[in-house]
């Protein structure tokens, strides 16, 4: 009975080789996105505010991801700041 590779003896490698590198660069940028979220917080600390819930308003990817983010202070209800990180660097946004 032909196995797949025999069926496809060109295509499997590259198959293969793509899913591979479709996993590796996943769960890089995941890593990057966590790495910028709690740089993101400790931006918000700096500015006296208490991270209660963090979440992404805008998000550019590329080779540099630049991501906003939203953090609700747990000092006042309707108190928020805005970061903004490009890569691991982040800042206020006034």
């Amino acid at each position: 009975m032909p196995t797949l590779r025999h069926t496809f003896p060109r295509y499997t490698t590259r198959l293969v080789v793509l899913l591979l590198a479709s996993v590796v660069m996943g769960t890089a940028d995941g890593a990057v996105a966590a790495e910028a979220e709690a740089e993101a917080k400790s931006v918000a600390l700096e500015a006296s505010c208490k991270p209660n819930k963090v979440e992404a308003v805008q998000r550019f990817v590329g080779n540099n991801p630049d991501i906003v983010y939203k953090i609700t202070c747990q000092n006042g209800k309707d108190l928020a700041v805005y970061v903004r990180c490009q890569g691991r660097t982040c800042f206020l946004v006034h």
